[in-house]
């Protein structure tokens, strides 16, 4: 699988509630020193991601146009677009996302996320 497959698959996986509520599989693809600054403006690491993430019970995203970027070997960055509902009768939130990921003893690991609230756009099919 190449490394723009990998990291996409990474990121879609961190949308998961199976990802979502398991503290194990969430530091598997979080760095310990992981930051975010999140589309309501919030700025928190790994500790509240931890705390915030495995209580979500009703969440969906769709997520699309994906761009990839390689830096280096150990340093890569996915760009896309994501709308989150976080529950039925919420409307949902549209963003512009960027997460930074680094290899670390051969496993891939977001060190970094931002969102960016936007207008609406049209989701694809």
């Amino acid at each position: 699988m190449s490394t723009e497959n990998q990291i996409i698959e990474l990121e879609k996986s961190l949308l998961t509630f199976d990802v979502r509520h398991s503290e194990a599989e969430l530091r598997k693809r979080i760095a310990p020193n992981f930051k975010e600054i999140g589309a309501s403006g919030a700025y928190f690491g790994l500790e509240n991601i931890l705390e915030r993430l495995p209580t979500e019970q009703t969440w969906s995203a769709i997520v699309q146009d994906f761009e990839f970027t390689q830096h280096s070997e150990e340093i890569c960055q996915l760009v896309f677009r994501v709308f989150i509902k976080g529950s039925d009768t919420d409307e949902g939130t549209y963003s512009l996302r960027s997460s930074l990921w680094q290899m670390f003893d051969g496993e891939w690991k977001v060190i970094f996320h931002q969102g960016t609230k936007v207008e609406p756009f049209k989701l694809a099919p």
